[in-house]
Formats: C-alpha cells, structure tokens, sequence
C-alpha cells in the first residue's frame, strides 16, 4: 500500500513540475513542424484560392482529362479546408499572426486544442509530423493538379 501511495504521490509531483528536458525537446520539435507546415499552408492559399477560377474553366471543356482535373482540385480544396480545421497549436508555442495587405486574401487559423493539449509530448511530435506531412502532400497535387489544368 504504501508503495502505492508513493507511486501516487510522484506522478503528482512530476506532473505539476512541468515539462521535463524530455518533453520540451519533443515540444520544440513539434514546433519546428508546426511553423513549417503553416509556413507551406500560407504558401499555398493563393493556389487554392484560385481553384474555383480553375474549375469554371475546365468546366468548359468536355474531355475526361478536364472533368478529372477539375473533380481533383475540388478533392484538394476540400482536404486543405480540413486539415486548416483540425490544425492544432503545440502548446508554449508563440502563434505569429502575419500581416497581408488591402485586398489580399486571409484566412484566421483558429486552433483547436481542446483533444490535444494534454498529449503527451511524443504524440503532439508525431502529430505535428503528420500535419507537415499531409500539408506537403497537397501541395504537391494541387502543383500537379494547376498544371494538368493549364494543359487543358
């Protein structure tokens, strides 16, 4: 019993003494994907904002290759929208909200941390990993995708 309560009293103190070395090694990884991915992300709203554009001209074009495309970017719109949505914030992270001029388009990240800010901070590494993966995947094909519709 006695074991069990010191066991008890450890955990307690080892989670309100913060974040060990450990974690915030992970944190600032995760970090480092984080900025990343939303550095690409605000590379790539310009290209997703002109989808529409996009897809009203291949609208006009009867062939497969078109219809394709157009189906493609509409997939890709809808992916980045979602992954904007579940985009989540390390925690400690300082946000830099950026700047953009009169006119220019611009979206408000809001973060939804409410399921992960108790991750331990392996799983938030690994998480932001997999959103700076699948940012850099739709970047790729919607790239592809502006192309195949500039040859149609």
């Amino acid at each position: 019993m006695r074991y069990v309560v010191l066991g008890c009293l450890l955990s307690a103190l080892v989670a309100c003494s913060g974040k060990s070395e450990a974690d915030k090694t992970l944190l600032d990884e995760a970090a480092r994907y984080h900025t990343e991915a939303t550095d690409i992300q605000e590379k790539l709203e310009p290209a997703i904002g002109q989808i529409d554009s996009v897809r009203t001209l291949l609208a006009q074009k009867t062939t497969p290759e078109a219809k394709a495309t157009a189906q493609s970017l509409d997939s890709l719109k809808t992916a980045f929208e979602e992954w904007e949505a579940n985009l989540v914030e390390v925690p400690g992270m300082k946000h830099e909200h950026h700047e953009h001029g009169d006119g220019d388009h611009h979206h408000h990240h809001h973060h939804n941390n409410n399921d992960t800010k108790d991750l331990p901070a392996d799983q938030m590494r690994d998480l932001q990993r997999e959103f700076l993966a699948t940012i850099k995947q739709i970047q790729e094909q919607t790239q592809q995708a502006h192309e195949r519709g500039k040859g149609l």
